[in-house]
């Protein structure tokens, strides 16, 4: 699989799921799925549009992915993993970099204070983690799935 496909699809995928968390943290949402830890996003969405906020997320998402890829060519052998059990693999250091690139957003207070009553509440760490691994997942399986679909 392709790197850059790789990248794109995660862009679309983190904004797609940012846009999702907007809306629910505006209560906008199922109530089944709206939760403290996701109404605490609502001061960090009300300071910019939907589509900054989701751009933001993109962004943060290929750069993750930048990084992970970076690592897991010479330590596991590829860029993008090609089946389920490269996936698997590929998911152990992807979740250690979304860990700690949770924990440097908010120490470095990289998208300002309005995000702090989430970090606050959630923690720095699980749910980046959680977030970036969702967002490889999907991705994959778009790519490995859903576009060979499509250009045929």
């Amino acid at each position: 699989m392709k790197l850059v496909t790789f990248l794109i699809i995660n862009f679309i995928v983190a904004m797609i799921s940012d846009i999702t968390l907007n809306d629910i943290s505006n209560n906008k949402g199922p109530k089944f799925i709206q939760s403290n830890v996701i109404s605490s996003l609502k001061p960090y969405f009300q300071n910019k549009s939907i589509i900054l906020a989701s751009i933001y997320a993109g962004l943060t998402i290929c750069f993750a992915t930048i990084i992970l890829s970076l690592i897991s060519k010479p330590t596991i052998g590829y860029y993008v993993p090609n089946n389920i059990k490269q996936l698997f693999v590929y998911l152990i250091p992807g979740f250690a970099i979304g860990f700690l690139l949770d924990i440097a957003i908010d120490k470095l207070n990289i998208f300002g204070d309005s995000i702090k009553s989430y970090y606050k509440l959630a923690g720095a760490g699980l749910w980046g983690a959680l977030a970036f691994i969702f967002s490889i997942v999907i991705s994959y399986l778009i790519q490995k799935y859903i576009l060979p679909l499509m250009v045929n």
